[in-house]
């Protein structure tokens, strides 16, 4: 846990699409990836992890937003930006969502991503955290039957680069 804050404090430089970007940290000076970039790397993580379910899963967008950013203490990030996509899950049978949870869980696991909530069996809820660039995703299943699968973005500059204060 002491390493995920550190790392979350911290900037620190990642590849996306073969370009050498610095990663979003609280040092509101860094360059981060565009709005843009992070919004297509939350589709694709959504696209990537959807791989781990029976072939029938289909996916139906339930929102895209792009909110403005603060951080855990509450102050502004400025004009930064957090993309995050939802998706409902459909065509899945209700009663085996919790091996379909396990096998997200186990997908999440062994493509870098550190699961830090899974509240089984009280609550069908699970959310990871990727360190190397500090994107997170979440599955949820409600008393109705429904399943979502989310993804977030960390706080980036909607073009890359620092904006100044007005």
């Amino acid at each position: 846990m002491a390493a995920t804050a550190a790392a979350a404090m911290s900037g620190f430089v990642f590849s996306a699409c073969g370009e050498e970007q610095v990663s979003p940290g609280n040092d509101q000076g860094q360059p981060t990836i565009t709005a843009q970039q992070a919004k297509e790397q939350t589709e694709r993580d959504v696209r990537e992890l959807v791989t781990a379910l029976p072939a029938g899963a289909r996916l139906e967008k339930l929102h895209y937003d792009q909110g403005p950013c603060t951080d855990e203490s509450g102050a502004g990030f400025g004009k930064r930006v957090q993309p995050n996509v939802s998706y409902w899950v459909r065509d899945l049978d209700p009663a085996q969502y919790n091996i379909h949870f396990d096998a997200m869980k186990a997908w999440l696991q062994g493509h870098g991503w550190i699961v830090r909530n899974d509240d089984r069996p009280s609550d069908m809820f699970l959310n990871a955290f990727r360190e190397r660039d500090q994107f997170t995703m979440s599955l949820q299943a409600n008393k109705k039957g429904g399943l979502t699968l989310g993804a977030s973005s960390p706080c980036v500059w909607p073009e890359g680069t620092p904006e100044p204060e007005n």
